[in-house]
């Protein structure tokens, strides 16, 4: 059935792709027939080992299905150019299809020998001990309630107490909501705030949710604080994922099916994740046309493809002075002054992008870093990393009920697909902070259990 289904979907998607561009005067043979087979490879690789519905490898290759296989063929379609950069050149799709090919085989031939070579990881042993209680004690319950609730005032407070910035990301109501106030624009605070605390109120309405007896009063509250805390349309499109995969998959069981998550990502990324874009400049008449077309891969959300292009074509080569960026991502620029910018920041200077706020993918960081060496070098790290992940989830046999760690690894499925699209130093700067709201909160109630 898996092998009909990804047969179906692909010769489906390919069609598509093909009547979309047929009349396009710069339809390429050689550029369609590239990305065909990139749409192809990535579409049996979500929909097959139907024993793991959801999982790293997975979202690997759905980030690979939309970025590096639909995106760029219908950018050569429309020969499309972002930020008043040239479009890419005919040869350059092509080089770059191969390109891809060629990680996203090799990315599963490394993948399989990591699944299969690893052994039982010793931290797996750890994290049999990472576990929730079957019954939230009354006490512990209103630590929870507590710490949700301090996440709330925190993020309320930094918006000045000014509800409307908690509900929409930003546009003409925001502004007008926040035209007679002072705003703190420190980044750190902001960091802090938004990469650390207002996370924390996700993260005890999972600890509470992967509980087996849950009093629905508590549930109710803690569900709250955190819906308003973190709310889907005031915080970036990927932030929202990463938020509310763990979620989904946490309270519908049906989702953890086969395949029903695999679809479920590919409708959110095409009815979803454009409707978010609206709150984005909400107010605007402009930003308030929702629709559905294969337009919107055309535009700069996803430009990721087109700007790792240029970065080669340009032989943008840092020799790692970006990825010293990302390590120290933590350290202010007050501090260090000439801290590395982002690299979609640093593409957009050196090729005089009238925007900075660009994306850099996981694969064009390794490129800006150390030239080819470093695609390979990103290439078998992400690799490791994915089998080593799913190895300790699947194999290991965890179960969401009771498992703390469940928690961890649905956040990584909405995170490595921020992590891919890019650039690095913002989205491993939200992933820490995730990753540290979300241990402080099992920390700080575990340690009211055990005393």
């Amino acid at each position: 059935m898996n092998r009909l289904l990804w047969i179906f979907i692909s010769v489906i998607c390919i069609v598509a792709m093909f009547f979309a561009g047929k009349d396009s005067e710069h339809f390429s043979n050689k550029v369609f027939f590239t990305s065909s087979i990139i749409q192809a490879i990535s579409i049996y690789n979500i929909f097959t080992r139907g024993n793991e519905p959801y999982s790293l490898e997975k979202m690997f290759y759905l980030f690979s299905l939309f970025f590096f296989g639909v995106a760029p063929l219908l950018q050569s379609f429309d020969n499309s150019k972002f930020w008043y950069y040239r479009p890419l050149l005919e040869e350059e799709y092509f080089f770059m299809n191969i390109l891809v090919i060629f990680i996203i085989i090799f990315y599963k031939i490394i993948y399989i020998f990591f699944r299969n070579t690893i052994k039982k990881p010793r931290i797996e042993e750890r994290l049999n001990s990472f576990r929730v209680p079957d019954k939230i004690t009354f006490f512990n319950a209103f630590i929870l309630i507590a710490l949700s609730s301090l996440a709330f005032f925190v993020v309320f407070a930094s918006n000045n107490f000014n509800i409307f910035p908690m509900l929409v990301r930003g546009g003409e109501l925001v502004a007008d909501a926040m035209r007679d106030v002072e705003v703190d624009e420190s980044p750190t605070k902001w960091l802090i705030v938004n990469n650390f605390v207002r996370p924390i109120s996700i993260m005890c309405f999972l600890y509470y949710a992967v509980s087996k007896e849950k009093n629905k009063i508590i549930f109710t509250i803690l569900g709250l604080l955190a819906l308003i805390t973190c709310f889907p349309s005031a915080v970036p499109r990927f932030a929202a994922a990463a938020m509310y995969i763990p979620v989904i998959l946490v309270l519908f069981s049906f989702v953890r099916k086969k395949n029903v998550f695999s679809l479920i990502f590919v409708g959110g990324l095409l009815f979803l994740f454009p409707f978010l874009n609206i709150f984005r400049n909400f107010g605007d008449s402009r930003s308030e046309e929702f629709k559905l077309d294969f337009k919107m891969f055309t535009e700069a959300h996803f430009d990721s493809y087109q700007n790792f292009a240029l970065l080669i074509s340009n032989d943008l080569i840092t020799y790692g002075k970006q990825l010293l960026g990302v390590f120290l991502f933590w350290v202010p620029r007050s501090v260090w002054p000439e801290k590395p910018m982002g690299t979609g920041a640093f593409t957009a200077e050196k090729l005089n992008f009238f925007f900075s706020n660009v994306a850099a993918n996981y694969f064009a960081e390794g490129y800006v870093n150390f030239g080819y060496v470093g695609i390979i070098i990103f290439l078998v790290f992400i690799a490791y990393q994915t089998a080593l992940a799913d190895k300790i989830y699947w194999e290991g046999e965890r179960k969401v009920t009771g498992d703390f760690f469940s928690v961890l690894y649905t956040i990584s499925l909405g995170f490595l697909f921020f992590i891919l699209r890019g650039d690095m130093l913002s989205s491993v700067a939200y992933l820490f902070g995730f990753l540290f709201a979300a241990i402080f909160v099992y920390k700080i109630t575990t340690f009211k259990i055990k005393n």
